[in-house]
C-alpha cells in the first residue's frame, strides 16, 4: 500500500547549470521552459499493491553559466538583490548534511577528495532554495527556469526581486552578490525538486529525502559529471520542504535540494591520473533507474525516461589524454550470467555537440538499456514505467578497452552494486 512504501514513490527532478571560470566571458543563460504539473490533488487510487506515480515538475533546461570573477573586484553586479538580509531562511540542516555526505562518499569511494563544508557557499544554496520554494508554494508556473532569478509575467508577484529570497538574476550573479571569493576558481549548481504525495498523509524525513535526491544527480550523467569535478574541495547545501500551491497540504509535500560545490586556490589545478569513473571498483548502494533528467542523456532516440528508464550511467574521464575511444564494452549482471545492451555517448555521437553540453574528447558515457529486465519488485500501474532499470541488490561488471590519443589501447574494469529498486 502506499502508506507502506513512501520511498517507492519519491522522485527527483533534477535541473543543471556548471559555472566555470575558465572560459571567460560573462553572461547568464538560458530561456525558461515548461514546469507543469499535474493539477489534480492526488492520483487514481492505485490496486492493492501497486505504487503511485509521484507528482513532479517537468524537467528544466538551463545552459551552463560562465563568467570569470576579478579577485580584485568588490563590486557586484547591477542585479543586487535590495532586499538582502530582510527574511529569515529556511534550512534542513540535517538533510543537506545527508546529502554533502553522500555526494563526498561518491567521491572518495573513486579516488577523488571529499567536500568540506563552506558556510559562505550554504548561505548562498540555502537563499536560491528558498527562492524556488516561495515559487512553488505560491503559485504553479507553467514556465520556470529553476536556475534562473528572473521575473516571469504570469508569476510576476513571486518571481524576481518581488521575491523576497531573490539574490541575483543568475548562479554568478547570486555569487558575486554574495561576493564568495572562491567563485574565481570554479563552482558548480545543481538542484533536485520532488514533489511526494502519500493519501495517509506520512511523509519522509527531510534527510532520508535528501539521500534519495543526491543518489538520483549521482546516476544523472550530465550532473554526475559536474559532481566529479577533481577540482571541486568546498560545498555548501540547502534542503527545504513545502507544500505546493493549490494542492492538499494533508496529501501532498514538495522539496528542493540546491548543492553548490567550489574549487579553491589550492585545488583548482587538482587532476587524476590515468582512466577515472565512477561508479567505480566496489561502490555499492547506487540507484537502479534514472526517471528524468535535464539535459536528457537519450536525446534523439525517442526514449521517454519517465515510462522507459536507463540504469545507473557509467562516468569515464582520463584528463590526461587529448582523445578516448571507447570500446569493446560489457556490462554485465554477475548474479544472472547475462549482459545488458548499452548506448555509448562521447565526442564522436554527442547528442549535444556544439552546444554548452557537449562533451570533451577524453570524456564518455556508458548507459545501460534496461527495456528487456524485468527490475521491478512491485505491481506497476498501466500508466507507470513497466521496468525499473537495473535489478536491484545486484553486483555488476563493466569492462572496456580504451584507445588512448589513437595509440595505445587499454582495458578496464571494475564491479559496482545497485541499492534497492528505486521507483
Amino acid at each position: 500500500m502506499i502508506a507502506n512504501t513512501p520511498q517507492k514513490n519519491l522522485a527527483a527532478v533534477l535541473f543543471l547549470t556548471v559555472f566555470l571560470t575558465a572560459c571567460g566571458g560573462g553572461g547568464g543563460g538560458g530561456g525558461d521552459s515548461n514546469s507543469n504539473s499535474p493539477s489534480n490533488d492526488s492520483p487514481n487510487e492505485p490496486s492493492k499493491d501497486a505504487i503511485s506515480e509521484p507528482v513532479t515538475s517537468d524537467p528544466i533546461m538551463s545552459p551552463p553559466v560562465t563568467t570569470v570573477i576579478d579577485k580584485d573586484d568588490e563590486t557586484s553586479t547591477d542585479d543586487t538583490p535590495a532586499n538582502d538580509n530582510t527574511v529569515a531562511t529556511e534550512n534542513n540542516p540535517q538533510a543537506a548534511l545527508s546529502a554533502n555526505n553522500q555526494f563526498s562518499l561518491a567521491r572518495t569511494s573513486c579516488g577523488l577528495s571529499g567536500l568540506s563544508v563552506d558556510t559562505a557557499l550554504d548561505d548562498v544554496a540555502i537563499k536560491h532554495a528558498n527562492y524556488i520554494k516561495y515559487v512553488f508554494a505560491n503559485s504553479t508556473p507553467t514556465s520556470f527556469n529553476a536556475h534562473i532569478e528572473k521575473e516571469v509575467s504570469d508569476i510576476a508577484s513571486v518571481t524576481g526581486p518581488n521575491n523576497p529570497y531573490f539574490g541575483g538574476l543568475d548562479f554568478s550573479d547570486r555569487l558575486l552578490n554574495a561576493t564568495y571569493r572562491n567563485a574565481q576558481y570554479g563552482a558548480t549548481e545543481n538542484i533536485a525538486q520532488s514533489v511526494y504525495f502519500n493519501s495517509a498523509g506520512s511523509f519522509l524525513k527531510a534527510d532520508v529525502v535528501a539521500v534519495s535526491m543526491a543518489k538520483s544527480l549521482l546516476a544523472a550523467p550530465y550532473h554526475l559529471r559536474s559532481l566529479m569535478l577533481p577540482s571541486s574541495s568546498l560545498i555548501g547545501t540547502g534542503m527545504v520542504n513545502y507544500k505546493p500551491h493549490n494542492k492538499s497540504v494533508t496529501t501532498n509535500q514538495g522539496y528542493v535540494l540546491v548543492s553548490h560545490a567550489s574549487a579553491t586556490q589550492a585545488t583548482r589545478d587538482t587532476t587524476v591520473s590515468g582512466v577515472f569513473t565512477y561508479p567505480c571498483e566496489g561502490v555499492t548502494g547506487t540507484v537502479t533507474a534514472l526517471y528524468n533528467e535535464s539535459p536528457s542523456p537519450v536525446k534523439g532516440t525517442g526514449r521517454d525516461l519517465r515510462t522507459n528508464p536507463i540504469g545507473q550511467p557509467v562516468y569515464i574521464s582520463m584528463p590526461s589524454a587529448s582523445k578516448i575511444k571507447v570500446s569493446n564494452i560489457k556490462f554485465r549482471d554477475t548474479q544472472r550470467n547475462m549482459n545488458v545492451p548499452i548506448q555509448l555517448i562521447d565526442f564522436d555521437n554527442d547528442p549535444y555537440v556544439n552546444t554548452n553540453y557537449a562533451l570533451p574528447a577524453n570524456e564518455a558515457f556508458i548507459l545501460p538499456l534496461t527495456d528487456a529486465l524485468k527490475s521491478c519488485e512491485v505491481e506497476r500501474a498501466a500508466n507507470q514505467s513497466q521496468q525499473c532499470g537495473l535489478y536491484g541488490n545486484t553486483k555488476y561488471q563493466v569492462s572496456f578497452d580504451i584507445l588512448v590519443d589513437n595509440k595505445n589501447l587499454e582495458s578496464k574494469a571494475f564491479t559496482f552494486t545497485t541499492g534497492k529498486v528505486n521507483y
